[in-house]
């Protein structure tokens, strides 16, 4: 019904604006209850306006209609009034000005090629989290007006005819070729003085991880050891979600010519990929994805 009806289509999105918006204000213990409430107000749904789960879009069926459309748009009003500050900014905003800020963030290369839906789900708040801290700004997720007005600029830079010069460099910083691998970036990062592995350039990750089978190449050779495992931790990824997770402490993170040392990574299962989080990128004055020229800059450790 949703599908087959654009006016409804377009309170659906708005009511999963709304939802996303709020399931990342609340966090990650706030979050199963808000799931809860969402499947909640689906059975409601079926049960007051009289829709069956299965079955054809029959003229029975399409007299609920008004009923669908007053529920949908009373639980978004609920949504929005637990909303504040830039997480309302952007729940309210119109889902034709959502769907171009995700472009913009996909082309300014922080969102992966994928469809564009005007909904900022654990994707877009992954890209939007990588953009904020890329910036220098507030990592919140959420894309309130002033962080909006900033990217549209960048996107209008980034088309403008006039665009013929590179910006140059920070003093300092250091050109590290990117290679884009089924939609992100990966650098080559040297473990331990020991293994070289392609890292995924995560800036919402709050730590590096690596899969556990890296872990396991690392004890084997000696370049880790029991001293440097520090246990069950908690850690928060791009999606704003949590898990615990094994830690330890990289001796050494090798990218380019620059050199970490002491870095808290958390262990992963043996399918996961490698990601270069903020306890490397943290390490660094200011970094950036030149997107033009595939390269990761990364300006001068902090001393």
């Amino acid at each position: 019904m949703l599908c087959a009806d654009a006016e409804l289509s377009r309170f659906d999105l708005r009511f999963n604006q709304a939802y996303w918006a709020l399931f990342q204000q609340l966090g990650p213990t706030g979050q199963p209850q808000l799931k809860e409430e969402d499947l909640t107000f689906f059975d409601q749904v079926h049960e007051q306006c009289g829709v069956p789960r299965l079955g054809p879009l029959t003229t029975e069926v399409w007299r609920s209609r008004d009923c669908v459309r007053n529920a949908y748009q009373k639980m978004r009003e609920v949504w929005l009034a637990r909303l504040t500050g830039p997480a309302r900014e952007e729940a309210i905003r119109s889902p034709e000005e959502h769907v171009a800020l995700q472009q913009a963030l996909q082309d300014l290369g922080f969102l992966s090629s994928g469809p564009i839906d005007g909904v900022y789900g654990r994707g877009s708040r992954g890209a939007i989290l990588a953009w904020q801290s890329a910036r220098g700004v507030a990592t919140t997720g959420f894309l309130g007006e002033a962080d909006a007005s900033v990217i549209k600029r960048e996107i209008m830079a980034s088309r403008s005819p006039e665009r013929a010069r590179p910006v140059a460099p920070l003093p300092g910083t250091e050109d590290i070729t990117l290679k884009k691998i089924g939609g992100v970036y990966v650098v080559a990062v040297r473990i331990n003085q020991a293994i070289t592995l392609d890292f995924i350039v995560d800036s919402g990750a709050s730590d590096v991880l690596i899969p556990a089978d890296v872990a396991m190449t690392l004890a084997r050779t000696g370049t880790i050891a029991s001293s440097d495992f520090i246990g069950d931790r908690e850690y928060r990824i791009a999606d704003g979600s949590t898990l615990k997770s094994s830690g330890s402490i990289l001796r050494e993170l090798r990218v380019g010519s620059q050199v970490v040392q002491n870095v808290v990574a958390s262990i992963g299962s043996m399918k996961g990929e490698p990601l270069l989080g903020q306890s490397f990128l943290a390490h660094f004055g200011s970094w950036s994805i030149d997107n033009d020229r595939h390269v990761l800059a990364l300006g001068q450790a902090r001393q």
